[in-house]
């Protein structure tokens, strides 16, 4: 199967670890799938996570420290992922005789509430910062932490995204939305510490702000797409 875009590094992860990794029509393999992002994704911000948090503390800046931990809890949700396709793919019994499939969706529903979550406690925090502003480190360091940072983020949503369509799966469609939102969220960190640097302006909590918003959006539209198949929505034609 060819790879396209950000979700390369997943199909060549596919080809050594998904038996059969191009039959798509194999509900296991698209389980497999599955489980496979979530697994890299883990990775990835427990990785953004240590980076982060080391950066913060030697530099002294509590903003990355915060944003460190917002990554751990992006690997939170990437669990969720995992044990959702997990269960998602447990056999049918005497009380689930279609099989357990719409645990994916509750689970992409969990993934839109961590969503939310994330984006009501950084416009509480930005709110703060609006009222009492506060210098932020704008050291080298930290500004280049925190650009890789979001390369890596809008990694992570580009395979999420692809392989969420290509598996037809709403939570990891969801998850690619998380991954965008962190990115927009880091995003606007960097910018008001660029600007703060060059202008001595405190912009960081009104960035938040408009982060927040964004978030919001963000996290409504996960849960709308999630909530519908759970609602009995009826399924498409194909």
């Amino acid at each position: 199967m060819r790879g396209y875009g950000g979700d390369r590094l997943i199909t060549l992860l596919a080809k050594c670890f998904i038996k059969n990794s191009g039959d798509l029509k194999d509900p296991a393999v698209r389980r497999r799938y599955g489980s496979l992002c979530s697994v890299v994704g883990i990775g990835l911000n427990l990785c953004l996570f240590a980076g982060k948090y080391l950066t913060g503390f030697l530099c002294g800046s509590i903003a990355i420290m915060a944003d460190a931990f917002n990554n751990l809890s992006d690997a939170g949700s990437s669990l969720i992922t995992l044990i959702g396709f997990k269960f998602a793919g447990m056999k049918p019994d005497k009380e689930h005789p279609f099989g357990h499939g719409r645990i994916e969706y509750i689970s992409g529903l969990a993934v839109a509430a961590v969503i939310i979550l994330m984006g009501f406690e950084l416009a509480k925090s930005s709110v703060g910062k609006i009222l009492t502003p506060s210098a932020v480190d704008a050291s080298p360091a930290a500004i280049g932490v925190l650009a890789a940072s979001v390369a890596v983020k809008l990694y992570m949503c580009s395979y999420n995204r692809a392989i969420g369509r290509r598996i037809d799966s709403t939570a990891m469609r969801a998850t690619a939305a998380d991954s965008l939102s962190d990115a927009a969220a880091t995003l606007m960190v960097l910018f008001g510490m660029l600007i703060m640097r060059y202008t001595g302006i405190y912009v960081d909590g009104w960035c938040g702000v408009l982060v927040a918003l964004f978030i919001f959006y963000t996290g409504y539209t996960a849960a709308r797409d999630t909530l519908s198949p759970l609602l009995g929505q009826p399924p498409k034609q194909e």
